[in-house]
């Protein structure tokens, strides 16, 4: 899947490369504890470098998109993706974000989905031309909802134990953003 990188104004969003894991690696053990609350349940031998190889895998084999947000300093701060992608019908998928703990609450993630969207919505080559995207996030995760709101999602129900967290079913906000609702806000990236 083709997915041209594009820059916000703090930004470069780009896909995810395998030379991405030590910095991922990286930002997922100094993010830990950030985001137990919020990761699905993974199996107990399941380290960071586990969890790179699965997201690359799914992102190189074209079921999801895979996006990290670089710093211009090269740290990842943010990490962005479209997953389940169905073409035909719904050209649809379901959205998910974390951020880096080290660089946090400083408007990243919201950022970073702003530029995923792009991607979703934007038409080929350089997007996706998706019509649909989909976010279930936990009534808890309150910065999560933030970033969906800000980036335009709307409430359309609600998930009672949706998926296992933390070993525990947990509920989830249902929301969703349509092509027609989006305003680009990224910029191809030319360099």
């Amino acid at each position: 899947m083709l997915v041209v990188p594009r820059r916000t104004e703090r930004l470069l969003v780009r896909p995810l490369c395998p030379d991405d894991r030590a910095a991922f690696v990286a930002a997922m053990r100094a993010s830990a504890v950030l985001h137990a609350p919020w990761m699905p349940s993974r199996p107990p031998e399941a380290d960071f470098d586990w969890l790179f190889d699965r997201q690359w895998e799914g992102h190189s084999t074209g079921r999801c998109c895979k996006l990290v947000a670089e710093l211009p300093d090269g740290m990842l701060a943010a990490f962005v993706n479209l997953n389940d992608i169905v073409r035909g019908v719904t050209e649809s998928c379901n959205a998910g974000w974390s951020v880096n703990a080290l660089v946090g609450g400083k408007g990243f993630a919201t950022e970073a989905v702003g530029a995923l969207l792009d991607v979703a919505f934007g038409p080929a080559p350089e997007g996706l031309g998706l019509h649909r995207v989909a976010a279930g996030i936990m009534p808890e995760n309150l910065a999560s909802l933030r970033v969906a709101q800000k980036c335009g999602f709307r409430v359309e129900g609600f998930a009672p134990k949706l998926i296992r967290i933390a070993g525990q079913w947990r509920d989830h906000v249902l929301l969703a953003k349509l092509a027609e609702e989006h305003e680009m806000r990224s910029v191809i990236d030319t360099q």
